[in-house]
């Protein structure tokens, strides 16, 4: 199968120069996770930006020093097989597709894959999704403040991140968009002591102290219970690939947490996970 027939042509794009602020607006609107990144004036690919590299860096104003440079592209004709080790190989959920000039034809996003050819392949119901999920997840508690919730979800490098309650049992679900939504990018006053050499230590009365504005992203405080997805769709490890597959696609999902016996979390199984069986086929 080819890149051209599974990729969205035509995608949204940003164009270099650009403000962080600018970008975080594009997200809101359209709702993903990243945008390819074009110049100006010759409309060739630069990078790509995400949500995460805009989260983690707060303080950048200027969006060409947040964007990602080393990435990967195919050809329209390219092998979706390419495609996909590719996504492995550099972790990244969406391939680029350009022409000979560099110029941005569309991209190819694991959720493509998915929707146009895992859920559609009746084959892969004989396969299960033993083999694939992530058994070492990250968790947080109901009661998790939303800046602390943030930090954990960055750490784990997840889009997504189960919620716990006091039992340990799985509540919710928690991904980035929900955090990117109750957060506002603020101006705040910060200080810094200025030290004195040895020398000028008896001149010094007081310490003085240098101020400076920073940017920064401000959650409010609230627990992470309040804003989680309660309604939660779960996979069990005997489910098949396609059955996860349309389950992802019904419900617009991207990852759902492995469930076993009486409700105990044992996983998560992510769309990044299953497109891996077409490197086995």
């Amino acid at each position: 199968m080819r890149v051209k027939t599974l990729m969205t042509p035509d995608p949204v794009v940003i164009e270099l120069p650009a403000t962080r602020e600018y970008a975080i607006d594009l997200f809101r609107k359209h709702k993903v996770r990243s945008f390819p990144v074009i110049n100006k004036n010759t409309k060739a690919l630069v990078g790509i930006i995400s949500i995460k590299r805009v989260l983690l860096h707060p303080d950048e104003e200027q969006l060409a020093m947040l964007v990602k440079r080393d990435v990967p592209t195919v050809k329209p004709n390219d092998n979706l097989k390419k495609a996909v080790r590719l996504m492995v190989e550099y972790d990244y959920r969406r391939i680029i597709v350009v022409d000979e000039e560099n110029h941005v034809l569309g991209i190819l996003t694991v959720g493509d894959i998915v929707r146009r050819y895992l859920s559609k392949n009746e084959k892969l119901k004989g396969t299960t999704i033993e083999g694939y999920y992530q058994k070492n997840v990250g968790v947080v508690w109901r009661g998790t403040p939303l800046k602390a919730a943030l930090k954990a979800l960055l750490l784990c490098n997840a889009m997504a991140i189960p919620v716990i309650d006091d039992d340990g049992n799985l509540v919710g679900m928690i991904d980035e968009t929900d955090l990117l939504k109750d957060s506002e990018v603020v101006r705040v006053m910060k200080s810094t002591a200025l030290a004195a050499s040895s020398e000028e230590d008896w001149i010094l009365e007081s310490n003085p102290t240098l101020l400076f504005e920073k940017a920064e992203l401000q959650l409010p405080k609230k627990p992470v219970e309040d804003i989680m997805n309660r309604e939660v769709v779960i996979a069990t490890p005997h489910m098949s690939i396609y059955e996860v597959a349309q389950k992802m696609v019904q419900y617009h999902i991207e990852q759902l947490p492995v469930i076993r016996g009486e409700g105990e979390l044992v996983g998560i199984i992510r769309d990044m996970d299953i497109i891996k069986v077409i490197l086995n086929k």
